[in-house]
């Protein structure tokens, strides 16, 4: 069977990698299905030999490595085939960012619309045949090139001067379109019907207009066919969910087969224990026939039934552990974990140490006792040189944490006179009491981990309140909000990081905000000839002076920023 599933892998590694990937995963899941049952036969014919689970080995077989290298090499495979997808995807983003571009520089041909027309059929051409962009980026891009069109037919008013038959033929192609659409329903994929209806949506989005006298039926039917088609596919899941309400059945019956297994344990020899056990794996081996049940029952179910076996196999553990009853491997293996750990207590690298005790318990745990008399003196050495380091080590932070008490109190104390602090009719004097309290608060040191969430909140918190109730102008109250903002990240315990994430950002907002006025700027240029008031053209000017302040107004923020940021960067002087 594995060398069936092996020469089948590698049949599929002589094909494009993105085009087999769920062919791949079926191959491993029925691999690691037959991997399973030969372990479990084999472990089972070991304990049936007389031996004990914990000391079972099931070596890999060298079927096991050549399909492991296989899938080893078929991520190689599909990793370079999704490389080579990004990198066409970005090189199709450009190529349709560079058509966008041409098609808004069309109103230079507005003396000749003839050419402008052909220019753009040609542009949207182009577009058709241009290749995918990836999926995050083509609602975007998508956007961008309706609204280049729609603003090309706009300014140059040449809806009017469509001829007939391009209404026509956009007319023919959006009925092909609903019949595609039709045709979905007499698929056996849903998966590809969901793939596919995606896709004549956005071809049916992508033509251009139909005659108006039609567009209204045109409309009800394109809608009709779509309602249809996803009715099938929601069917196709309800049905889905149908099945699973009937595999959940099947499964509570095999919860009650197993659990009329495991009611009476009491057996006495070992055949017995065996009898018992065909018959376990016999109703497991049919759970594994049953698909997956309701999301909401599924883990409850498995649980439930798991619970059965794992009393069965325990008991059953139990059991053959008493027939064998040794000691001396445990002793052994014991005596060298607590060398290790001994080995170990007196180190002061405390999380490297600390991870590898925690491991050492964790090996302790898989060995039980099952009654040895020497357990109890092993394990008190075990537990005294793993109580050594942990004692030192919390000793050590105690001791740390100590030294951040004193600085606890002097922020407590600067907290509690902010909270008490009430505002005088002078302004000037309420902005220096309140400068001074950030002063005080940035200048003292670290506190407890535990409390410098709590105090930086309850700060910065009442700190806004007071701000808020002074009588400032909304530019002033702004700034002095924004001030306390950068007071903020200049407490944190990543500072640098903080702020230079908050410049990028406002960089990127004023680029953002750039390109709108460039786009408003352009829009300019199609009323420099028009005559007389034009409230478009008003209506532009005052979009370009609003973003133009906007800019002003995070330019200020970045500066204050970046001055934060060069102090933090200043060599400190010997």
């Amino acid at each position: 069977m594995k060398t069936e599933l092996i020469s089948k892998l590698e049949e599929l590694l002589t094909k494009e990698a993105g085009e087999v990937a769920l062919e791949v995963r079926a191959l491993q899941k029925e691999f690691q299905k037959v991997w399973s049952m030969e372990f479990e036969k084999a472990k089972q014919q070991f304990i049936d030999e007389g031996g004990k689970v914990k000391e079972f080995v099931y070596e890999k077989q060298p079927d096991d490595t050549k399909f492991e290298a296989l899938l080893e090499q078929y991520k190689k495979l599909k990793k370079e085939s999704e490389d080579r997808l990004a990198k066409d995807q970005d090189k199709n983003l450009e190529i349709k960012k560079e058509i966008i571009s041409k098609i808004s520089d069309l109103s230079k041909l507005s003396d000749n619309v003839g050419a402008a027309i052909k220019k753009l059929k040609e542009l949207q051409t182009q577009w058709k045949e241009a290749g995918q962009v990836s999926s995050h980026k083509y609602k975007e891009i998508q956007s961008d090139y309706s609204r280049a069109v729609e603003d090309f037919y706009y300014n140059l008013q040449i809806y009017r001067d469509l001829q007939e038959h391009d209404l026509k033929r956009n007319y023919e192609l959006k009925q092909d379109v609903i019949v595609k659409i039709k045709t979905l329903q007499n698929t056996d994929s849903i998966k590809e019907a969901e793939h596919s209806i995606k896709a004549f949506r956005n071809e049916w989005e992508e033509i251009g207009p139909v005659p108006n006298e039609k567009w209204d039926e045109m409309k009800v039917a394109y809608r009709a066919a779509l309602d249809e088609t996803y009715g099938k596919i929601k069917g196709y899941y309800k049905n889905l969910e149908e099945k699973k309400e009937t595999n959940l059945r099947s499964k509570q019956e095999l919860i009650e087969k197993m659990k009329e297994l495991t009611s009476s344990l009491d057996l006495k020899s070992a055949s017995a224990w065996n009898t018992k056990t065909n018959e376990v794996i016999a109703v497991q081996n049919e759970w594994k026939t049953v698909g997956r049940t309701t999301e909401k029952d599924n883990e409850k179910v498995w649980t439930e039934f798991r619970e059965h076996c794992d009393k069965f196999f325990d008991a059953k553990k139990e059991f053959f552990a008493g027939l064998h009853e040794k000691f001396a491997d445990n002793r052994k293996i014991k005596s060298e974990i607590i060398q290790k750990a001994e080995a170990f207590k007196n180190s002061t690298d405390w999380v490297r140490t600390a991870q590898q005790l925690m491991r050492l318990q964790e090996d302790w745990k898989k060995y039980p006792s099952n009654g040895d008399k020497e357990e109890p003196k092993l394990f008190a050495r075990f537990r005294k040189a793993c109580n050594t380091f942990f004692d030192a080590r919390k000793a050590h932070y105690d001791n740390l944490d100590a030294s951040y008490e004193g600085n606890l109190k002097e922020k407590e104390t600067i907290l509690a006179n902010l909270s008490t602090f009430q505002l005088s009719a002078d302004i000037t004097e309420n902005r220096t009491a309140l400068k001074q309290f950030v002063s005080d608060w940035n200048s003292k040191g670290m506190v407890p981990l535990k409390d410098k969430k709590r105090l930086n909140d309850a700060f910065y918190n009442k700190l806004d309140e007071l701000y808020n109730q002074l009588d400032l102008s909304k530019n002033e109250k702004a700034a002095i909000q924004y001030q306390s903002k950068i007071d903020r990240l200049l407490a944190s315990e990543n500072p640098k990081d903080l702020l230079s994430k908050e410049a990028d950002f406002l960089k990127k907002q004023m680029d953002e905000i750039n390109n709108s006025i460039r786009t408003y700027e352009n829009n300019l240029g199609f009323f420099k000839s028009s005559k007389g008031n034009n409230p478009l053209l008003k209506e532009v000017e005052d979009k370009v002076a609003f973003e133009k302040a906007k800019i002003d107004e995070i330019g200020v923020k970045r500066k204050m920023v970046i001055a934060e940021l060069g102090k933090l960067r200043e060599p400190v002087s010997s």
